[in-house]
């Protein structure tokens, strides 16, 4: 033998019952990220950004997979900025940058920064080389 039981909301949610829905709807949306560039097109590309403080210039490389690959080089007290395909990082979905002054001693390894389609790079080269830092966003 089966009971059926019928719900019947308490008094406070009759009224209010579409607007509890559409707030639950809001949040729920709220929280889901902005969907990822389409590959391919320059909103997918990975912008990076090098503020040199260094009183030296500076070859800026890129190491994606493994392979070493120069961007170029920003002047001291100078910025430098570069747009990278996406194909070119591929599913490795990581890139290290590697910062050499010209003329002196030592470099500024970022270690694996992890990025997607659309990602921003900033690095900013310190007066001393060691104190430089990077954000990806």
């Amino acid at each position: 033998m089966s009971h059926l039981h019928s719900f019947r909301a308490p008094r406070w949610v009759k009224g209010r019952l579409p607007a509890l829905l559409l707030a639950a709807g809001i949040t729920a949306c709220a929280n889901n990220p902005p969907p990822l560039p389409q590959l391919g097109t320059p909103e997918a590309n990975l912008l990076i950004t090098v503020k040199n403080h260094n009183v030296n210039d500076v070859d800026v490389f890129m190491r994606v997979n493994g392979v070493r690959q120069r961007l170029g080089t920003v002047v001291s007290q100078s910025s430098g900025n570069y747009e990278i395909p996406w194909d070119r990082i591929g599913p490795a979905n990581g890139v290290s940058l590697v910062v050499s002054p010209i003329g002196a001693p030592g470099a500024f390894r970022t270690g694996q920064l992890t990025v997607q389609p659309g990602a921003q790079i900033a690095l900013g080269v310190a007066p001393l080389l060691g104190s430089s830092s990077v954000a990806v966003s």
